[in-house]
């Protein structure tokens, strides 16, 4: 069985999204050795069409087993590196992430 993690992004003031692609980009080898593979290339919202979720970046994340892999990932120490960067380009507070399984 396969799982979706849905990561919906809001950036913070000032930030672009050309930085939060450039975040991703840095750190994908981090998130495949995890079991993390994106689905698709980072997705730039136009448009909420409905809801209160703020997005500027939108990523799909594949994976078999979500607790190994974001257990993984979090103790990454080339992770745990980035994680100022993160923290200056995302608002993790209004952040939206969903895990979703294939039926």
């Amino acid at each position: 069985m396969s799982f979706v993690l849905i990561d919906i992004l809001p950036l913070k003031d000032g930030a672009r999204f050309e930085q939060a692609v450039g975040y991703f980009e840095t750190l994908k080898p981090v998130f495949e050795r995890h079991g993390l593979r994106r689905v698709d290339q980072p997705l730039q919202p136009v448009k909420v069409l409905r809801g209160a979720v703020q997005a500027d970046l939108v990523n799909l994340f594949e994976t078999e087993n979500p607790e190994v892999s974001l257990a993984g990932l979090r103790d990454d120490p080339d992770y745990q590196a980035q994680i100022e960067l993160r923290d200056t380009v995302f608002d993790l507070d209004r952040a939206s992430i969903v895990l979703t399984r294939r039926a």
